[in-house]
């Protein structure tokens, strides 16, 4: 698939159901081995369908979801970021998911630009973060070539993820991964 065509815009509530859909594909995919099976298997679909009418139905003036697409308007990901969440760390990157048989592919690179640019433009902290399963080692990896570091690391309060470790990846400049 050529991506020459890709663009970034922000997601209205007719992009729900396509969100949904590709965050229950990334979790299913990337998290098969972190989240509880029966959890996975269950009707995340329908429970990420309503958390995404949700938000886009109802905008919180912190938020910007995105949605990276062709010229066709196949979606092929998105990410959610909430400006100025953490006194300390900044803006949260709430989720970034691509769907995973165009991975590789730099979409997710794209889209992390992009929410950069956001933060850049509308925060007034400079800081941006996220937590990352500490076992989704090809994030991880992701994340540090783009210039993330790893500051901190907990425990997941997800009930299904039985406390696997997450860390926090923290981009103290925003400027430089927004470039």
């Amino acid at each position: 698939m050529d991506l020459g065509g890709l663009t970034i815009r922000c997601a209205v509530p007719r992009d729900a159901a396509t969100i949904a859909a590709i965050h229950t594909a990334s979790w299913r995919d990337a998290y098969a081995t972190l989240l509880d099976p029966s959890y996975l298997a269950g009707p995340i679909e329908d429970e990420r369908r309503s958390l995404w009418s949700d938000r886009l139905q109802h905008p919180d003036p912190r938020r910007t979801t995105l949605l990276a697409e062709t010229a066709d308007a196949t979606a092929l990901g998105f990410g959610c970021v909430y400006r100025d969440l953490d006194p300390a760390w900044g803006s949260l990157i709430d989720n970034l998911h691509v769907v995973p048989q165009m991975r590789g592919r730099h979409i997710g690179a794209h889209l992390m630009r992009a929410v950069a640019r956001s933060v850049e433009r509308e925060a007034e902290m400079r800081g941006i973060h996220l937590w990352v399963f500490e076992a989704n080692e090809a994030a991880l990896r992701f994340y540090r070539r783009l210039g993330g570091g790893v500051v901190e690391r907990s425990a997941s309060q997800v009930p299904t993820s039985r406390g696997t470790p997450i860390l926090r990846v923290f981009w103290p400049d925003v400027a430089a991964l927004a470039a």
